[in-house]
């Protein structure tokens, strides 16, 4: 294929860019996700929020963040089968966009009870803690009680560092209690970057989707919010 765009026209330095990041995409280049995500953000988000304002859904600008990257990493899934002569990645593949959109839209609610429980139960430490008792602590405790939870926390364990489970049980805990920029407030409580937080939260997120499909002990996973 020579690059030439529909009726022979010389492909833009925009065009060129995107033929090059997916061309990385398709040779397996892992850099990819991040070089899509950063310069053509504003296609991915106006896509996302298309797709969730078609489903009577307002994202917060966090959400937006998360799922641009998400679908990101979709359309590098896809790399292989795209032609630069035809419609750009997002218009391509919009369906699949949709489907990171809805995992995230149609699932939500579903978290909320998990949520609800953490939350009382950090507002309630032990009385022999004399403190309260961190979200890993809480998931722990849970996770004795409830099959869900235990699922969840198996397979957190399974696909993620000691380190990386607190940090992405963070950051779920704190977008599900309505703050808006979840990352940014755990990035600065451990001296990180908020794109750092989101990169990391993102992999463990597809890991543990990767479970779920792959693994029929963890096939329920597919259908909560803390994994879509």
């Amino acid at each position: 294929m020579d690059g030439d765009t529909a009726g022979g026209a010389e492909p833009t330095d925009r065009e060129r860019r995107l033929a090059e990041v997916m061309a990385m995409a398709a040779e397996g280049d892992g850099a990819a996700v991040f070089a899509l995500r950063t310069a053509f953000a504003d296609d991915l988000e106006r896509t996302v929020r298309s797709i969730a304002s078609s489903r009577g859904v307002r994202l917060a600008a966090d959400d937006v963040d998360q799922l641009a990257l998400d679908a990101a990493i979709e359309l590098c899934d896809l790399a292989p089968a795209w032609r630069p002569d035809g419609a750009p990645p997002w218009v391509w593949a919009r369906h699949r966009m949709a489907n990171v959109v809805d995992r995230h839209v149609g699932q939500h609610a579903r978290s909320l009870e998990l949520v609800d429980q953490v939350d009382r139960d950090r507002a309630e430490p032990r009385a022999s803690s004399g403190c309260e008792p961190s979200v890993v602590e809480v998931i722990e405790q849970l996770a004795a009680e409830d099959d869900a939870v235990a699922l969840v926390w198996e397979a957190l364990v399974a696909v993620a560092s000691t380190r990386d489970r607190a940090l992405f049980l963070e950051v779920r805990l704190q977008a599900s209690l309505g703050d808006r920029a979840a990352a940014a407030t755990v990035a600065e409580q451990l001296g990180l970057t908020p794109e750092a937080v989101r990169q990391q939260v993102s992999r463990v997120r597809r890991r543990l989707r990767d479970l779920a499909a792959t693994d029929p002990r963890y096939a329920g996973l597919a259908e909560l919010a803390i994994v879509a």
